[in-house]
């Protein structure tokens, strides 16, 4: 899991196309930061890398990855250095492996550090090649009994980091990506990031007390445990649902108003951490 920035200055993004699951997290100023997630393909580039956050223990465990990232805030290292003590993740940050991590050309700090999938593992040593045990998101070629409708797009209301849209190709049988008004794009694989499966989870979005930058934004973490309201996108339907999930240990499930299953079709997923408030009617 490499956490990679998404501010404007970021983009285009490098290693998105060969992710199974990007996880787009609220960090602070109205901007997100993205936690991309490989398990079938090494990237063979990944950047630009930014800091981990606190709001990541909330799905680390579950995932039980190598996370991947320059540095944090000091209680932030902390929290993430105790947490991997317990076995349950690898941390990798480039302030203790430095090897693992390069300062590209071209790019300016600090938007110039990448990595691949290799260097990572190398850098976790035996962990990085050992096998580990997922909790799994539910996947079905076909929805079952859960009930959609026709949806073609959707857009996800974010101020500072720009509007997200999201419109079915039929052709492709996936979801076209803008934000800002611009598609996103995988610089390192020269095309469009197109997900298979749109998830928008809606939770308590919580500034944290004395987390605040040098524009005096707060840092926010989120609710990731209990129920809530939930959105998904498959194959041109549009499913309005609740997710439950136990643990930080679980994996998210989904369910209808019914309480049937949605499945995920396989592929890229795509799992937006939005606030309550946001309006998804569109």
């Amino acid at each position: 899991m490499i956490k990679v920035a998404n501010d404007p200055a970021a983009r285009p993004q490098s290693g998105m196309s060969q992710a199974d699951l990007i996880l787009e997290i609220p960090v602070e100023g109205g901007i997100t930061r993205y936690a991309l997630v490989f398990q079938s393909l090494d990237p063979s580039k990944v950047g630009p890398v930014r800091s981990a956050r606190q709001s990541d223990l909330n799905y680390l465990p579950a995932l039980h990855a190598i996370l991947a990232h320059v540095g944090a805030s000091e209680s932030v290292t902390q929290m993430v250095r105790d947490a991997a003590k317990t076995g349950s993740f690898v941390d990798i940050d480039e302030f203790q492996h430095a090897d693992a991590f390069e300062r590209v050309a071209g790019k300016v700090a600090p938007y110039n550090a990448y990595t691949s999938g290799s260097k990572i593992r190398d850098a976790a040593g035996d962990a990085g090649h050992a096998r580990v045990d997922v909790p799994a998101l539910q996947f079905d070629a076909l929805v079952g009994k859960a009930v959609g409708k026709e949806a073609t797009s959707l857009a996800i209301p974010y101020t500072g980091a720009g509007k997200v849209t999201y419109t079915f190709d039929a052709a492709a049988g996936a979801y076209r990506r803008t934000q800002g008004g611009q598609a996103t794009m995988d610089a390192d694989a020269k095309k469009e990031v197109m997900p298979d499966n749109v998830v928008v989870i809606k939770t308590e979005v919580k500034e944290i007390p004395g987390t605040a930058d040098v524009t005096g934004a707060p840092s926010v973490d989120f609710r990731s445990t209990g129920t809530g309201a939930v959105v998904i996108l498959r194959e041109g339907k549009r499913f309005d649902g609740t997710w439950t999930r136990g643990g930080t240990s679980d994996m998210y499930r989904f369910t209808d108003s019914a309480g049937e299953v949605i499945p995920l079709k396989q592929g890229l997923t795509w799992i937006h951490i939005v606030p309550d408030d946001y309006d998804l009617s569109s």
